[in-house]
C-alpha cells in the first residue's frame, strides 16, 4: 500500500483537456512546484473539479510528478473518471482514502480481554497493544500460537490479570517453521506475569518475562 503524502494550499488549473482514459495531465505552467514529488511507494490525493458549474468531480492519486507533468491512477475512492477542460480546477484537497489509512489510536494499540480458558486466537489486529486474560471460571491451562503474518518489529503482549498462571499456564507457540527465544514454544506460569513477544523477521520470534 502506497503512502500518502501531502502539500499545504497546493491547487492549479489544467493546462490542457485530457480524456476520461488519460493517465497523465499537465497542471498550468510553474504550478507543479506547489504539489508533492512522490517517490517509490508513495502517491497524493489531486481532486479535479470543473470550473463552469463546481458540480463534478473526479479524485485521482498521483504516483509521480515531473514538473508540471502528473501521472495519476485515475477514478479513485467511489468517483467517476471523466473529461476534463483546461482551465478546470486541480487540488491536492483532504480525502475520506486519506483520512480513512491513517492510524487511529485503538489500532495502534489494541486491547482486549480473554475471560475463557482453552485455546485462543492472535492475530495481527493484536500487534503493538496487550491481551489481558481474566479466566475467573471453569479455569484450565490456555494456550496461542503468535500470528504468522507478522511484520518485523511488532511486539504483542500476554498478561495476567487473575493472577493465576502459575496454576493454569499459557502456553504461547512460535508459528510453524518459526522459533521462539530458540524453542517451538515457551510458557507463561508466574502469578501477575507479563510476556512481551517481538518479531524480528527472518522467522525469529523474542520473548521478554
Amino acid at each position: 500500500m502506497s503512502t500518502f503524502i501531502f502539500a499545504n494550499n497546493a491547487s492549479s488549473t489544467l493546462a490542457g483537456p485530457i480524456s476520461n482514459a488519460a493517465t497523465g495531465l499537465n497542471l498550468a505552467s510553474g504550478t507543479g512546484a506547489l504539489f508533492p514529488n512522490p517517490s517509490v511507494g508513495q502517491q497524493f490525493a489531486l481532486t479535479l473539479n470543473d470550473v463552469s458549474t463546481g458540480l463534478l468531480t473526479e479524485i485521482v492519486y498521483c504516483t509521480a510528478r515531473v514538473d508540471d507533468t502528473l501521472t495519476v491512477v485515475r477514478a479513485q475512492e467511489g468517483t467517476v473518471a471523466q473529461n476534463w477542460l483546461a482551465g478546470d480546477l486541480a487540488a491536492n484537497l483532504v480525502t475520506k482514502g486519506q483520512m480513512d489509512a491513517m492510524v487511529q489510536t485503538a489500532s495502534l494499540y489494541p486491547s482486549r480481554i480473554v475471560a475463557a480458558s482453552g485455546v485462543f486466537v492472535m492475530t495481527n489486529a493484536d500487534a503493538n497493544g496487550g491481551i489481558g486474560l481474566n479466566r475467573l471460571a471453569a479455569l484450565g491451562v490456555s494456550s496461542t500460537t503468535l500470528p504468522a503474518t507478522a511484520l518485523a518489529g511488532q511486539l504483542y503482549a500476554i498478561e495476567d490479570l487473575a493472577k493465576n498462571f502459575n496454576a493454569y499456564p499459557v502456553t504461547v507457540n512460535a508459528p510453524a517453521g518459526m522459533t521462539l527465544a530458540g524453542a517451538a514454544a515457551v510458557v507463561l506460569n508466574v502469578n501477575g506475569q507479563c510476556g512481551f513477544f517481538r518479531f524480528y523477521g527472518s522467522n525469529i520470534w523474542s520473548f521478554k518475562p
